[in-house]
């Protein structure tokens, strides 16, 4: 809530320049034009933050509108012309002055045109992106692909501009389920990150950089079913997750809880039973921190049954009983106590059921057990979204 207050007033202030910029004669900033565009840009990312994405979209239109070449400002052309009206003895200064300027005003438009594209692709891109629909993941490739293609003429190959379009490309055709296009974008990315975090004293990236990339690349290739591969890149993002959540204060974090997720889900695949038990049970710990030692939170009931349902599958039915009880002892209503319970017996009585269970009875056990045996679908080698 802070942080979204936050955003708002940046909002705000932001909006206020844009409304009140006048046009200025002072040599020492760049044109009012310029710093327009940079303006409505940012203001355009924070729209996007806020989850306003028609607002944003309005400001590339504007900024699309206002893309015109900058000329020389006023205070530029009095100061070359009173220059060059002076004696002969000033001509070197003034064509220093002249070269000075020109060379100025080259940069200035360098950077519009710039900004300029990055508004049309890569917001636009985001836009496209956060609707969400098949349509609009095209969209959002399609102006990724543009931008890079004019940030390699521009940029060298392995600048950070060209990295996050990577990224955001890879992200792209990973929901439209181009798996192997999707893992090409995020190795560029990858390699591109660790060259800049191997040059001594670069700070461009830092972990949270490095720990996305290794998660992403690792969904691709668990959605890809390539187990171990993946089970190594999670590791790897999971030692880079911890190491931010130390230096948080040691606090458990989504990201690890969620990597973690998928690391019981991989071993559970792999038919490794005791890794993929290990790593739920951590993820128990964690999320019970996390969410203030709510024990009937959702989440923490549901991790209980997909516990319960790995220890089905092991053989392991009076440990599986033991914990589908629990799960349904956290439910937060009688009446969703009733369905669990209805669902792990099958659709039989509940009220006997129940009372046998809270007695260790070992044949409800049994009984509950091999129902719940019988209601597990085929898992789907897809990661599990925590």
């Amino acid at each position: 809530k802070a942080a979204l207050e936050d955003e708002n007033e940046k909002e705000s202030q932001i909006d206020c320049v844009v409304q009140s910029s006048e046009p200025h004669d002072d040599s020492r900033f760049p044109p009012r034009s310029y710093l327009l565009l940079v303006v409505r840009l940012n203001v355009s990312r924070v729209a996007l933050r806020l989850n306003k994405p028609d607002e944003a979209a309005e400001l590339c239109s504007l900024i699309a509108e206002d893309n015109k070449p900058h000329r020389r400002n006023t205070i530029a052309r009095r100061i070359s012309s009173s220059l060059l009206r002076r004696s002969n003895s000033f001509s070197a200064t003034s064509s220093a002055l002249e070269t000075a300027i020109a060379a100025y005003e080259h940069d200035i438009d360098r950077r519009s045109k710039w900004l300029s594209s990055v508004a049309e692709h890569y917001i636009t891109g985001l836009i496209h992106e956060e609707k969400g629909e098949p349509k609009d993941y095209k969209e959002a490739w399609h102006h990724y692909n543009r931008l890079l293609s004019h940030a390699r003429t521009k940029l060298d190959h392995r600048h950070v501009y060209i990295c996050a379009l990577l990224e955001r490309r890879g992200a792209v055709l990973f929901e439209q389920r181009k798996l192997p296009c999707s893992m090409l974008s995020y190795l560029a990315c990858l390699k591109i990150l660790e060259h800049q975090q191997s040059n001594t004293g670069s700070n461009v990236f830092n972990k949270a950089d490095l720990s996305r990339i290794l998660y992403a690349i690792a969904r691709v290739l668990h959605d890809k079913e390539e187990y171990h591969d993946a089970l190594v890149l999670y590791q790897r993002a999971l030692a880079c997750q911890r190491a931010l959540s130390a230096e948080n204060g040691g606090r458990p974090s989504l990201d690890v809880i969620t990597t973690l997720c998928n690391i019981s889900r991989v071993h559970h695949l792999s038919g490794e039973i005791d890794a993929a038990l290990a790593a739920n049970r951590e993820v128990l710990e964690l999320a019970t921190i996390l969410v203030g030692g709510k024990m009937e939170h959702p989440f923490l009931i549901h991790r209980l049954k997909v516990e319960g349902n790995i220890l089905v599958e092991a053989g392991r039915l009076e440990d599986a009983m033991r914990t589908f009880v629990e799960a349904a002892r956290r439910c937060d209503s009688d009446d969703g106590r009733d369905r669990m319970m209805t669902a792990m017996v099958g659709g039989g009585t509940v009220g006997s059921s129940q009372e046998d269970a809270d007695a260790g009875d070992s044949s409800v056990l049994s009984i509950r057990s091999a129902s719940a045996l019988a209601q597990i679908t085929f898992f789907h080698p897809a990661a599990a979204a925590a």
